[in-house]
């Protein structure tokens, strides 16, 4: 499985590199439910062959699973789904989570306040669900500022979350 992870792993960062960019630069996203949109649709489109030889499906607005039952609900989740389960509930037919993304689209820098806060919030599901996943937050924050890295240099985000960061650049 890890093989799968590391290719869509880069899969997801091609997607954000290259995907994204071009529908932002198009104008075809302007919020984040569009962002979301795009990016569900280039995941969907770029990683078809891997969800259907691996039973993997992409979720969006996830409560199953780790998060039922609780008041959390991650933007989008790729999940192993067991097609044998003799559950009626579908929902019960989803196994395990491999990645979480939490997607954040905001302009000015008041919304940098919002944007951390998905990252307080992945820093939860890190520390406190203890699924052994890939978290991702990518974020459009449209406003002028250097390099920005949502995270600072704590343990918790190392190895286990990725930054997927767009803002305009300081010229300065």
């Amino acid at each position: 499985m890890d093989l799968i992870l590391n290719e869509i792993n880069n899969i997801i960062k091609s997607i954000w590199v290259n995907d994204i960019k071009l529908d932002y630069d198009n104008g075809h996203l302007l919020k984040e439910d569009t962002l979301k949109n795009s990016l569900y649709f280039h995941l969907r489109t770029k990683l078809s062959d891997i969800l259907e030889e691996n039973d993997l499906r992409i979720f969006t607005e996830y409560n199953s699973g780790i998060f039922k039952g609780t008041e959390y609900r991650p933007d989008m989740v790729i999940a192993k789904v067991d097609f044998d389960c003799n559950s009626n509930n579908y929902e019960d037919w989803i196994q395990e989570c491999l990645c979480i993304i939490e997607i954040k689209y905001k302009q000015g820098f008041p919304s940098s306040e919002s944007i951390s806060k998905d990252f307080d919030k992945i820093k939860l599901y890190i520390e406190n669900f203890k699924s052994d996943c890939q978290y991702y937050m990518a974020t459009i924050w449209e406003y002028e500022d250097e390099a920005t890295s949502w995270i600072d240099n704590d343990e918790w985000a190392k190895g286990k979350l990725t930054e997927l960061n767009a803002s305009f650049e300081n010229d300065e």
